[in-house]
């Protein structure tokens, strides 16, 4: 299938799906995309924190051909990382134990993203996320021990895929994209997820994920599930 037949696919589920979208408002070349996406709140800590990571890593210093595995190994893991969390937290659904349900803040936060797929509130990482993964990160830091080194190594590449996590995410829920082929995929793919059908293409930067999984399916052939704005689970699941 073409670039251009895939574009347009996503167009025509875009507006079946939500034919006031998008909202005049959201930014439309690449100025005001990019002046938006480095004064938002997620990107800047993600970046801080990237930079917090190569600053302490050069500080340790000692370099040696482990960091170069390690960061290796960050990048060939970040498509799987991101394909986990989506299908298994992100899309997690509330379930009763023992009479009582059972429910958190992120897969309902991600079910209001899915609900409202253009209103900008909801398309970067939710700070409460940060707020807990930050000081993880910090902590395993800490306790690396003689491991500092590689550790900092990777989560430098770690945060790094996920800052561009986030600005491939960012451009699915905005009209404009750069002339780019790879970005142009990942942001069809993922318009599919949401405007097609939501147990397909769970991948977001990187699309290696749904090819190891399987869940790339080919759009010609993938139903409309009806369902990718409530995830099945209607209007007031949230």
């Amino acid at each position: 299938m073409k670039i251009d037949d895939g574009v347009m696919i996503a167009a025509a589920d875009t507006a079946k799906n939500n034919p006031a979208s998008p909202p005049e408002r959201m930014p439309r070349d690449r100025s005001a995309a990019i002046k938006f996406f480095v004064s938002h709140t997620s990107p800047q800590l993600i970046a801080l924190a990237v930079l917090l990571a190569v600053v302490a890593r050069i500080w340790v210093g000692n370099f040696t051909w482990v960091d170069a595995l390690v960061a290796l190994a960050a990048w060939a893991y970040f498509p799987i990382n991101e394909w986990l969390i989506h299908v298994f937290m992100l899309h997690y659904k509330p379930r009763k134990i023992f009479g009582r349900t059972i429910d958190f803040h992120l897969p309902k936060t991600h079910r209001w993203h899915h609900a409202e797929p253009w209103n900008m509130e909801w398309i970067f990482i939710p700070r409460h996320v940060h707020r807990l993964v930050f000081p993880l990160i910090a902590l395993i830091v800490v306790l690396a021990g003689s491991w500092r080194g590689p550790v900092l190594s990777y989560f430098a590449v770690y945060l790094l895929l996920g800052l561009h996590y986030e600005w491939v995410h960012y451009l699915a829920h905005i009209p404009w994209c750069p002339d780019i082929a790879y970005y142009k995929r990942r942001v069809r793919e993922h318009r599919w997820h949401h405007f097609r059908n939501e147990n397909y293409w769970w991948g977001v930067s990187m699309g290696s994920g749904d090819r190891i999984f399987r869940t790339a399916p080919a759009v010609e052939e993938t139903g409309r599930s009806g369902t990718a704005a409530t995830l099945g689970m209607g209007k007031d699941a949230a």
